[in-house]
């Protein structure tokens, strides 16, 4: 009941001059209505209606203002001041000089109410009121005293006297209220501020994502935005207030962070903290905590500030960054390819591995050194200098290939590939650069090169021979035909014969092409390279001369090779011949042979090889050597280092055909006044040795066997139609396929032999053969060619039993090897 009352007595600090009118208007009514009635009484015994009149318009208005709350505040305190004035005006005139209390009231209502200024209107106006009611004599004569008339000057002294008094008061609690009034909005103002500001920053920190609380000395929380209650799994703050750590995270985490606090608030911040937690999930996440004290106004602890922000995901990126970083510096460090990386001024900073070992420098060696000081040979940098400028202006595709430099001196040929590096202004800032030693890959590919010219410069022979081939089979065999004819006088015969032995030496020099070109007809056995090298020793030692020393050095466990005993014949000859043209003034001449196995990298590097099982065939000289230009060179038909009229240059073109053609592979190794070594490659076989052939048996070369010859070279045909019919066949000519088949229609008889060349337009001789098969089951083939075996091979004429001729021909050769054909049959038959 107390509390209640007093409770009805408190007034806003905020509006307490509303409150203060509310008050007054409160206690003016209750305790109105117990002077009311008695006012009343007195008044109406004493027939004062006027007061009566008075006094209850007062309580109504009183009544009015309490109830009508709705009225502005100042129409309603103007409204009670006027009251009071009027009230007191009434009572002065009625009752007497007590009454002038109300006057009193009046002007430090309208002061408290209203202000100094209507404060000071309202004491002049009550002043006023009594010295004009007691000039008119209203007042009552107690008022004056005996001293003093009531006349003007009584009356003024009177006045004056109740003005002072009703001014002091007035002014007095108008200053005051001013005073306090103004202090009071300026500390509601500062308060007011104070809750937007506290509105704001909560706003603020609410908004937050990052965790923020704040703890008591207890280290109980106190403050937590929605981030720190949602972290411990709660939905409101006052479920988190008030609580420690243990209540809220496991004992370890606690432990962690009640320690932190104590060192916090003994007055050391913590700035930064990393915090792996267990959130409540299981799942685990890392914290960025930073906690400070918290001062009071007198600087003293009473708590700390904390923040910590979710960083799960930066340390997730944080780890898969350095985990990328490592994985990258180790592939670095294993990269088969330099890895350089230099400043902008082209001074190395980064050297890996494949680098030291690419250039023989450790990474030490070359920190802060131009590639001029290490690896960039001088003829070299001219052109390093302009490809750095165009790396400078930003070029990204400033590559290419350059010789460099070794820690030994070697010089090795790299391949570089840069990438220029800039700054976030766009300036040049360093460079990266692979580098690839690519020394092996140009060796291959000049190799290559020259593997390829070889066998551009053997099609153009092959075809050179063919051509000519068939010109030379007209020579040579219409020479012979002169020259056997008995009739032909000796001024006849000397031409003939300077023609067929121009013929001969065209003959030889055309196998001498086709042998460089691979394109000869090779009859390859099975031999023993040793009893080859021991039968043609004696000729090779009368083809050196005696002041030339001849050893061989042949491993007695030596294996078999396949190849062409006469094409084998022509390598020995024509190597020994250019040793002992290299040693002019005598020498030693080695012929070794050893059982080689050519290794897989091996094969890599020497494109002509195939890896496995090889006879080295081995020569050797002490002669003059060769430069490595002329090596180069050396296999090249028609080069030759000697002088003119001493050498075609076709020799070795030769070996090296054989040698290709056979399977193998053949080296040379050479420098000036060290001598000289050719080592062959020839693939080793198990098969057992061939058995030497009876070729040198006499053959009767007449016959009356039907020949169909196919030959669509006019001057070829007629000549092997003239030969035929000399040794007696019967012959049915045709220029091509087609014009066989024609006669073969209309021919009623036997063919006993097909002899044709191997390509013709349209129909060539293999497709030939096979369209008379059917037709004449037991038809001998015999094929000519001027071409090579390759084109030879690419007809399909592969197997071993196929017969062969090839061009120039003799009439002696193609009647010998008709022959010999036609008696298979027979033998076969037989």
């Amino acid at each position: 009941m107390r509390g209640r009352f007093f409770n009805s007595l408190a007034i806003d600090p905020g509006n307490w001059r509303a409150s203060l009118l509310t008050l007054i208007l409160r206690v003016s009514l209750y305790l109105g209505f117990l002077i009311y009635l008695p006012s009343v009484y007195m008044a109406g015994k004493s027939d004062l209606v006027g007061v009566v009149i008075i006094d209850t318009v007062a309580v109504l208005i009183i009544f009015g203002l309490f109830y009508f709350d709705r009225i502005p505040f100042r129409g309603r305190a103007t409204a009670f001041c006027l009251t009071c004035y009027f009230l007191g005006v009434g009572l002065l005139m009625g009752v007497g000089s007590i009454s002038q209390i109300y006057l009193f009231g009046f002007s430090i209502i309208t002061t408290l109410l209203l202000g100094l200024r209507a404060g000071l209107f309202s004491a002049l106006l009550s002043s006023a009121t009594l010295f004009v009611v007691g000039l008119l004599g209203y007042a009552a004569p107690e008022m004056s005293t005996s001293a003093w008339n009531t006349d003007f000057s009584g009356w003024l002294v009177t006045t004056l006297n109740f003005a002072l008094v009703n001014l002091m008061l007035t002014l007095a609690i108008g200053a005051v209220l001013a005073a306090l009034d103004g202090a009071l909005n300026r500390e509601i103002a500062a308060r007011i501020s104070l809750d937007q500001e506290r509105k704001l920053l909560r706003t603020f920190v609410d908004a937050l994502p990052d965790v923020v609380f704040t703890k008591d000395t207890s280290g109980r929380y106190v403050i937590c935005n929605p981030a720190a209650v949602a972290l411990v799994g709660l939905e409101r703050e006052e479920q988190m207030s008030g609580k420690t750590v243990f209540e809220l995270f496991p004992h370890e985490i606690a432990q962690t962070s009640y320690e932190d606090d104590l060192y916090v608030m003994a007055g050391s911040p913590i700035p930064n903290r990393e915090e792996n937690w267990i959130d409540r999930n299981g799942t685990s996440v890392w914290y960025l905590t930073i906690k400070v004290p918290m001062h009071d106004a007198a600087g003293k602890i009473v708590g700390l500030i904390g923040i910590s922000r979710n960083i799960t995901d930066r340390k997730r990126v944080e780890a898969e960054r350095a985990r990328l970083l490592a994985q990258l510096q180790l592939q670095i460090e294993r990269m088969p390819l330099g890895y350089l990386i230099s400043d902008r001024e082209f001074r190395y900073t980064r050297w890996n591995p494949a680098a030291e070992q690419l250039f023989g420098y450790s990474e030490v060696e070359v920190l802060g050194k131009h590639p001029f000081d290490v690896i960039v040979p001088p003829n070299s940098q001219p052109l390093v200098a302009s490809i750095f400028e165009y790396i400078k202006a930003g070029n990204m595709d400033a590559h290419g290939e350059c010789e460099n430099l070794t820690k030994t001196g070697n010089t090795i040929i790299c391949e570089w590939h840069n990438t220029p590096m800039f700054d976030e202004n766009g300036d040049f800032s360093g460079l990266m650069s692979l580098a690839k030693n690519i020394t092996d890959r140009k060796r291959l590919e000049e190799q290559l090169r020259q593997s390829q010219k070889m066998e551009a410069v053997g099609k153009l022979a092959g075809g050179v021979a063919h051509d000519f081939n068939n010109l030379l089979t007209v020579i040579s065999g219409y020479s012979e035909l002169l020259l056997g004819l008995p009739e032909a006088s000796d001024q006849i015969r000397e031409p003939v014969k300077a023609i067929s032995e121009a013929g001969e030496r065209a003959a030889a020099l055309t196998q001498q092409l086709l042998a460089f070109s691979r394109q000869t007809m090779l009859e390859p056995k099975v031999l023993d390279l040793n009893a080859v090298i021991a039968e043609t020793g004696n000729m090779l030692r009368r083809l050196i001369g005696e002041d030339i020393k001849f050893t061989t050095v042949l491993d007695p466990k030596l294996s078999r090779v396949r190849v062409d005993p006469g094409q084998l014949d022509q390598v020995l000859m024509n190597l020994a011949v250019n040793a002992r043209d290299a040693m002019p003034r005598g020498g030693d001449l080695t012929i070794e042979t050893a059982n080689i196995v050519l290794s897989d990298d091996y094969a890599a590097t020497h494109l002509d090889c195939k890896a496995g099982h090889h006879v080295m065939l081995a020569v050797t000289d002490t002669g003059r050597g060769m430069t490595a230009d002329v090596q180069a060179r050396i296999f090249e038909p028609f080069y030759t280092t000697k002088d003119v009229g001493k050498g075609t240059g076709l020799g070795l073109a030769m070996v090296f055909g054989i040698v290709q053609q056979s399977g193998g592979c053949i080296h040379v190794y050479s420098e000036p006044d060290r001598g000289t070594t050719f080592k062959i490659y020839l693939p080793a076989v198990t098969e057992q040795l061939s058995n030497p052939s009876d070729s040198n048996r006499k053959l009767e070369l007449n016959g009356t066997e039907t020949i169909l010859l196919v030959e669509d070279e006019d001057g070829v045909r007629k000549l092997a139609f003239t030969i035929l019919q000399m040794y007696g066949y019967k012959v049915l000519s045709a220029e091509n396929g087609s014009d066989a088949l024609r006669i073969v229609q209309n021919h009623q008889e036997t063919i006993d032999l097909l002899l044709t060349d191997v390509i013709m337009p349209n129909i060539g001789g293999p497709e030939l053969a096979e369209k008379l098969r059917p037709r004449f089951p037991q038809i001998q083939i015999l094929f000519m060619s001027g071409y090579t075996d390759d084109a030879v091979v690419r007809q399909g004429l592969l197997q071993a039993e196929v017969a062969f001729i090839q061009k120039p021909f003799t009439p002696l050769g193609l009647a010998r090897k008709v022959r010999q054909v036609l008696d298979e049959r027979k033998n076969a038959a037989g």
